[in-house]
């Protein structure tokens, strides 16, 4: 886009006018840029960066060191799903807002709630755990078992060694 086609024709010509449409061009287009852009900050799965630090503020959350946009954004979903009161249900609806791939075993009578769980990382997995950590009540157990799919590469080379020790014991009883 550029700016001096929105002036009217008489304008367009003029040499001073095209020199501040020169000038005025790279704001113009960081403005434009902007306002494109500014639709995926409604969204906390679709954040960009300014929208990602705004959340961040509102939420109270810190950025660690060599998280990806995607790493907060999951931070921040996390954080602000993470509504009262706790009841199961709740935390049904919740896990089930977190990952697809998720079962909850709860033993009333031992105080022991266990949650396996899908997801993509681990900085997920620690939002994860620090929300249920204040999600669950405090008589309960938690036991989180978080599943995170890895990329397995083979080795180009490998170097093995293997040592065997057997022991043979024999038990002869005293009559």
């Amino acid at each position: 886009m550029v700016l001096k086609e929105y002036w009217p024709r008489c304008l367009q010509e003029l040499i001073e006018f095209q020199q501040i449409a020169n000038a005025e061009q790279p704001e113009f287009e960081k403005v434009v840029s902007d306002v494109k852009s500014a639709a995926d900050d409604f969204f906390l799965v679709s954040l960009s960066e300014y929208g990602c630090e705004r959340w961040e503020k509102i939420l109270g959350l810190s950025v660690e060191p060599g998280d990806t946009l995607q790493d907060r954004r999951d931070r921040i979903l996390i954080k602000y799903l993470d509504q009262l009161p706790y009841t199961y249900r709740t935390l049904l609806k919740y896990l089930a807002t977190v990952s697809e791939d998720f079962t909850v075993t709860l033993n009333e009578n031992a105080y022991d709630l266990y949650i396996r769980i899908r997801l993509e990382g681990y900085t997920q997995r620690d939002a994860l755990a620090a929300t249920l950590g204040q999600m669950i009540p405090a008589n309960l157990v938690l036991r989180l078992r978080t599943d995170i799919p890895q990329d397995d590469q083979p080795a180009k080379t490998a170097a093995c060694s293997a040592m065997a020790t057997m022991n043979r014991h024999k038990y002869t009883p005293a009559t």
